[in-house]
């Protein structure tokens, strides 16, 4: 008999050789005493009112059924409210869409806006997640370098990429893996260089409440020429230290948002009715003060990280906002490869990163190592101390 039943699809490919960052994990949960610094977990308490919400829609009258595919009415006129607030984008309910994370409305949109074989491009080093969600969807990543190691903006390598066809940009920010924060000039050389082609920008904004030394985070569709191309893609994950709850969103124009969650209602339904209400309450009870208080924590635990790091034989740019430091290892563990160097990194010091090879189109050269410092302060206390040690070792 034919084998009929056998893995065919070439889209699939580049997700079935497994997952490093799962796999590293694995690694380290075998380690005694280990400490996991690499996949972003976010391992701090969340907001009381969010809790309670959940708690609340669990125990008491809600009805446990599916939501409507675009969200609950409630949650999409806070999140409506907040992007005004916070984000100075006038968009209304009808202009919000909830989803399952923003990775479900990340992979949402890439279905509906665009066809098999389109170039999308995403700034490298790039999220390892929104290249695989491109080529799963059939789309072609096209990485477009950011210079030097400050992450800069390069308009002519920019520039060269648009012009190969592209159809759509991802843009993040703040960035995972580099902590990079665009700025507002920025943004409008971007909407520069893609004035007049049909360039569909689709942002990622997880992390725009961690921005540290003053600095602003900046949505881009606030921005002339990129609003009128711009979708909105944010979630509540980092915010509310709720990574396994899924709960993000899309916002943009309501016939457009609408056409995605429509798309999204195939694959998911909705997403989870007892985390939309948490975080309906939380949107609708926290004071501004819990989002600046939520920054200026993260901003110590990151300065003791990178003086621990620094003091360990690392060398990196302070990140200017989310949780994490993508830093050169070379002084520390010379010229291996990147995930030869966590192994060796979890044989020293029981501490794991995310091998930075992930977050580059061409591994060759890569010599850097990615760690996230959302922990709570015993366990960042006792891996600053062990990569301290390890300058000392080296």
């Amino acid at each position: 008999m034919k084998d009929v039943l056998r893995l065919r699809s070439a889209r699939a490919a580049p997700i079935l050789g497994g997952n490093l960052l799962r796999s590293l994990t694995e690694v380290i949960d075998a380690v005694p005493d280990g400490i996991n610094l690499g996949q972003g977990v976010c391992d701090l308490d969340p907001p009381a009112p969010l809790v309670a919400g959940a708690m609340a829609a669990i125990g008491g009258d809600d009805r446990q059924v599916y939501t409507p595919f675009a969200g609950l009415p409630g949650l999409r006129d806070a999140i409506a409210q907040k992007l005004r607030r916070d984000n100075q984008l006038p968009i209304g309910p009808d202009g919000v869409v909830v989803t399952p994370g923003a990775s479900g409305a990340l992979f949402a949109a890439l279905l509906t806006l665009f066809d098999p074989g389109d170039p999308v491009l995403l700034f490298e080093p790039f999220y390892s997640y929104h290249r695989t969600q491109l080529t799963v969807a059939g789309l072609v990543p096209v990485p477009v370098p950011l210079a030097g190691p400050d992450h800069a903006l390069d308009e002519t390598a920019l520039r060269r990429a648009v012009g190969q066809g592209a159809k759509g940009l991802i843009l993040n920010t703040p960035a995972n893996p580099s902590g990079k924060v665009f700025a507002r000039d920025e943004l409008a050389a971007i909407a520069r260089v893609l004035d007049g082609s049909p360039v569909v920008v689709l942002t990622d904004e997880v992390y725009e409440y961690l921005v540290f030394d003053g600095l602003r985070h900046v949505s881009p569709a606030t921005v002339d020429g990129l609003a009128e191309r711009s979708l909105t893609i944010s979630s509540f994950s980092k915010t509310y230290s709720i990574t396994g709850w899924r709960v993000g969103y899309v916002a943009g124009r309501p016939e457009l948002v609408e056409a995605i969650g429509r798309v999204a209602d195939q694959a998911w339904v909705c997403a989870p009715r007892p985390m939309q209400r948490g975080v309906e309450r939380a949107l609708r009870e926290l004071p501004p003060s819990f989002y600046s208080r939520l920054r200026d924590e993260y901003q110590a635990r990151r300065d003791r990280f990178c003086d621990a790091l620094e003091a360990g034989g690392f060398q990196f740019r302070r990140p200017e906002g989310a949780y994490y430091v993508l830093a050169d290892y070379r002084r520390v563990f010379g010229e291996l490869d990147p995930h030869a160097a966590v192994l060796e990194l979890i044989r020293r010091a029981r501490v794991n990163a995310v091998p930075g090879h992930l977050f580059h189109a061409d591994a060759r050269g890569v010599r850097t190592m990615r760690f996230h410092f959302a922990v709570n302060d015993a366990v960042l206390d006792d891996a600053c101390a062990r990569l301290r040690a390890l300058g000392s070792s080296s």
